[in-house]
């Protein structure tokens, strides 16, 4: 009689089909996903209250209203001008794009630039215009996204407050189900979890905010046009790290361009802003809300980012760095493991001695 298979290799199947059946609904994901982000960004603030003897529901309750009050409220009072500037800016933007194309082959013929290089530039921007124009067209008319918005607002709310509500119970009913042989190091590499998560989303939540009012206060200064749609697209863009600031930083000295034309002081102007509030970032508001919490190497986090975005479009690039960090904690332990273990050092191997080297150098 064959046995039967390792554990593991159904622990690891049932890993397998469980990333398959998220990656198959990955359309209908962001309700969830949003909802179970503010339930866990607002869990210690329940917790608090519910320390003042407060019941649970009401903490909940309380803490969902003010938070989608807040959120909803700042929407309300800027939306007259960011349906505006919206509008305004999705119409613009191809004709910013044809102003800046001249200005790119002007360059390019002062630096001694080939004809390859200036059809290269032509190509790319007719492609660039006609891809705006479908998507722009596709994404106001489409009747999916207008569904997807309406579940986002609709639906995130309702699913936070349940699973906020439910959190403690949600959290020592997994507790229960984990193996009691391995409980002490489950529970340790857990804590490791929720600790860089925890200071990724809560903080980051922050950073995000503090960025887009930087950001449109120092481009409205400047004159800029669309400063509030572009502070918004940059403050919601540096939740995916690296590649945010990035395309943020392009939009802007884009508009700039088409704008100001081959006024370079204004444009420098621009993207000094963009600069200053990278520094405010990176020196005040990650060290003192995030710190060092998440650990990542910039290489690890770019590739998070392309294979959260080609595995789950949207919703993968934002959950990248997060999914990132849990993976980054498991194999920092899986790696502790292996140096403390026989494959390792098996104790048969010498270790040489400090004074090895220096004496063979000498002896050479």
């Amino acid at each position: 009689m064959a046995s039967s298979p390792p554990r593991w290799i159904w622990f690891a199947l049932g890993v397998l089909l469980f990333l398959a059946f998220f990656v198959s609904i990955s359309g209908v994901l962001l309700p969830f996903v949003v909802g179970l982000a503010v339930a866990y960004l607002l869990d210690p603030v329940a917790d608090r209250m519910e320390a003042l003897k407060m019941p649970r529901w009401l903490a909940t309750s309380i803490a969902i209203v003010a938070f989608f009050g807040l959120v909803i409220g700042v929407f309300i009072a800027i939306s007259p001008m960011l349906r505006d500037q919206v509008v305004g800016f999705a119409n613009a933007l191809p004709g910013y794009i044809a102003k800046v194309r001249p200005l790119i082959l002007g360059l390019i013929d002062e630096a001694g630039g080939t004809e390859r290089a200036q059809n290269l530039v032509n190509q790319s921007s007719g492609k660039l215009m006609e891809w705006i124009a479908a998507h722009m067209g596709q994404v106001l008319a489409s009747g999916i996204a207008l569904f997807n918005l309406f579940t986002l607002i609709l639906i995130s709310p309702v699913v936070a407050f349940y699973l906020l509500r439910d959190w403690d119970i949600v959290v020592a009913r997994i507790r229960t189900l984990l193996p009691r042989q391995h409980l002490p190091t489950i529970e340790t590499l857990l804590r490791d979890m929720d600790y860089a998560l925890s200071g990724f989303v809560r903080g980051q939540f922050l950073v995000c905010m503090a960025l887009a009012v930087l950001y449109a206060f120092g481009w409205s200064l400047l004159g800029l046009n669309y400063a509030l749609v572009l502070g918004l697209i940059a403050g919601l863009l540096a939740f995916v790290p690296l590649a945010g600031p990035f395309f943020a930083s392009a939009l802007a000295v884009l508009v700039a361009l088409g704008q100001f034309g081959t006024d370079w002081v204004k444009v420098g102007l621009v993207y000094v802003v963009f600069v200053i509030v990278q520094g405010i970032e990176g020196s005040i508001l990650t060290p003192n809300l995030i710190g060092n919490r998440v650990g990542l190497h910039p290489v690890w986090v770019i590739f998070a980012i392309f294979a959260g975005g080609e595995l789950l479009g949207v919703v993968g690039i934002f959950l990248a760095v997060p999914v990132a960090a849990v993976v980054a904690v498991l194999s920092r332990w899986l790696i502790q493991r292996y140096l403390s273990s026989r494959l390792y050092d098996d104790g048969t191997t010498p270790v040489p001695s400090p004074e090895a080297g220096p004496k063979q150098e000498q002896g050479r």
